[in-house]
């Protein structure tokens, strides 16, 4: 009987994650017409190249961050994270004797991961609030940016990370490329092994998932690193798409992060998400920029549209959840 249950409850929260990744890209398709129409540039090859690309960084960020805030978690800190590996990196690179560029790229990744592994330990170890700890870890990585860069720009001219941000590769926009393969990945693995199974239990009720033998501190340690790695990587395609490493990078990047992911269906309480919703997020976020810059709106303008329709979607699922029991 229980076993019974359990496939009942699963095909039900499968039939529930399609109908909601159904409705955002209906959402999707309409915000896509409606700037066609008002703008016949929105539509062009280049614009929509251009517009995927610029969606890329955050993207990736947001792919790894489902995996967290399923598991009822939450990281601030990657617009931090963003801006101190980007200024690591320019800083190693102008040195008067630079290290190779595959050692400063490496280090860049090694900044971002010891970051993510201190929010780990802090939230599992000592169990501090994911918020607060998170907070605290953003600061001093803005604040470690201002004093490397000394608040000044420095310029990274150099092939490999140009490639990187810059580059193409089968075609494609280099960060457009990497942001398909680790989607695919991220996608099959939340959906299809073991962790991903994992994510969603302890996302559903911790202490069950503790009781039943998974080692939730290791699991939910593993995700924040791997959430400061992409934060790493992402602040690395930024350097390469500008050329400049600065504190600036990241600012306010962390808001459409959470963002996305929140649009694609993941709950702040856990349990619920997908990286298919997330995707769709990062994307609605994107046409969403891309399509008001193009008929003329100011940025502010279109953060409070963005507040609107964060707030509105968000507000639809909780009625459809409430509504389901």
């Amino acid at each position: 009987m229980r076993e019974l249950y359990n496939i009942m409850a699963s095909k039900q929260n499968l039939k529930n994650k399609w109908s909601t990744t159904l409705i955002l890209f209906l959402i999707l398709l309409v915000m896509v017409v409606t700037f066609s129409v008002l703008s016949r540039d929105f539509i062009s090859h280049f614009n929509i190249i251009s517009m995927l690309t610029n969606i890329s960084f955050i993207g990736i960020i947001a792919g790894t961050l489902t995996f967290v805030m399923i598991t009822g978690g939450l990281d601030i800190s990657v617009g931090g994270n963003i801006a101190l590996v980007s200024c690591v990196v320019a800083a190693l690179y102008n040195m008067p004797e630079p290290l190779p560029m595959w050692l400063i790229t490496l280090i860049g990744l090694g900044v971002g991961a010891c970051i993510g592994s201190l929010n780990g330990l802090l939230i599992t170890r000592l169990n501090l609030s994911p918020i607060i700890t998170t907070l605290g870890t953003m600061a001093m990585a803005q604040g470690g940016a201002f004093v490397i860069s000394r608040g000044l720009s420095i310029l990274v001219f150099e092939d490999f990370i140009g490639f990187i941000g810059r580059g193409s590769v089968l075609g494609l926009p280099t960060p457009l490329f990497l942001f398909g393969v680790i989607y695919v990945v991220l996608g099959i693995v939340l959906a299809r092994s073991k962790l991903g199974r994992k994510v969603y239990c302890i996302g559903a009720n911790q202490e069950a998932a503790r009781l039943s033998g998974i080692q939730v501190e290791r699991v939910k340690f593993g995700l924040y690193l791997m959430s400061g790695l992409a934060a790493s990587f992402s602040g690395l395609i930024l350097v390469g798409q500008t050329a400049v490493g600065m504190p600036q990078h990241g600012i306010g990047t962390e808001l459409d992060i959470i963002s996305a992911v929140l649009l694609g269906g993941t709950a702040l309480s856990g349990g619920k998400g997908s990286i298919l919703g997330t995707l769709a997020g990062a994307l609605i976020l994107g046409v969403l920029y891309n399509g008001f810059t193009m008929i003329g709106f100011k940025w502010v303008h279109i953060r409070i549209f963005q507040g609107i329709l964060l707030i509105a979607i968000v507000a639809i699922y909780e009625l459809r959840e409430r509504k389901r029991y």
